[in-house]
């Protein structure tokens, strides 16, 4: 009886043990298993659809699970342009970073990370760095038509700072542009942005030192900055107040005489100041709306490409 009990809890656990093998089998095939093309597909359908956050997830996670894939450097470049697509600048050039730093310069997608690492930190206002990434990766290349990417970038940066008050840098952007080559000077527009800088130079400015000096009598320096409103009012002012501090020493008053006196005088003071100061925004006004127009580099970055498009508004 007992070798009977035996040989019946030995087939008891037999038959258990292959109950669970079949059942864990059928658990196994319901699942499914996600390969990169799955991952990469998704991701990329969440970027075209402009889901950028949680596109930039999905490609962290395809770059994560699957390091050896040909296209872990579209990943992590569209990890990248996700962040700047959400205005997340500095996040962006991080990430961009991490790619000149990880990958060949001989990548596409390494290439085209300096360029958006340079525009991340344009976005931020710090065009001193934007310049640096350019000037960096001008060093590492060989290839003109890089180059004259480069150029056309620089360029751009320096109208750009050139449309704020007090910072005139059109002629590194004229330099710039001069080094562009024959072949990519038409599809850039070479000439069309010379002949805006001639236009910049070449525009009627207001001389703040004859602003001041037009101001002695109140109200000719804006007058002479085409300010007729603000010359008017300065005019009527000043001799409504000389008006007033007469009729009070006049009248034997030189206590109120005395006060509006001095407030003349303040007022004196400030339109000679305004005057000025009018004349220069003038001259910073005409540059910017020169300079306000918008410029296009051509074609896009694709997957697998090198392909490049920019609309440039300045």
């Amino acid at each position: 009886m007992t070798w009977i009990r035996s040989a019946f809890t030995s087939g008891a656990v037999l038959v258990l043990l292959v109950f669970t093998a079949l059942l864990t089998n059928q658990s196994v095939a319901g699942q499914m298993v996600i390969n990169s093309d799955m991952q990469f597909d998704y991701a990329m359908k969440l970027y075209q659809d402009q889901d950028y956050d949680t596109a930039q997830t999905e490609f962290k996670r395809f770059v994560h699970f699957f390091p050896d894939d040909p296209r872990v450097g579209e990943a992590m470049f569209k990890t990248g342009m996700a962040l700047f697509h959400q205005n997340r600048f500095f996040d962006a050039a991080r990430q961009f970073n991490r790619i000149i730093e990880d990958r060949k310069i001989q990548d596409p997608f390494t290439r085209e990370s300096y360029f958006m690492q340079s525009r991340a930190f344009v976005k931020l206002g710090n065009l001193g760095y934007g310049q640096l990434v350019l000037q960096n990766f001008l060093k590492l290349t060989e290839d003109i038509a890089l180059q004259d990417r480069i150029y056309l970038e620089l360029a751009q940066i320096h109208i750009q700072a050139s449309r704020s008050p007090g910072i005139d840098e059109l002629d590194q952007a004229q330099t710039s542009l001069e080094k562009i080559s024959p072949a990519s000077a038409r599809n850039f527009k070479v000439d069309e942005q010379t002949a805006m800088i001639r236009k910049v130079r070449a525009a009627p400015e207001k001389n703040p030192t004859l602003a001041g000096l037009f101001a002695l009598i109140p109200g000719g320096g804006f007058l002479y900055c085409e300010r007729f409103k603000d010359a008017a009012v300065a005019f009527a002012l000043n001799a409504g107040l000389l008006l007033g501090a007469y009729t009070a020493f006049d009248n034997g008053n030189p206590a109120l005489g005395g006060v509006v006196s001095f407030m003349e005088a303040g007022f004196y003071s400030a339109g000679i100041y305004g005057s000025i100061s009018a004349a220069h925004k003038h001259n910073h006004a005409v540059k910017v709306q020169i300079l306000g127009r918008e410029f296009n580099a051509g074609s896009t970055i694709t997957a697998g490409t090198a392909s490049f498009s920019l609309s440039l508004p300045f």
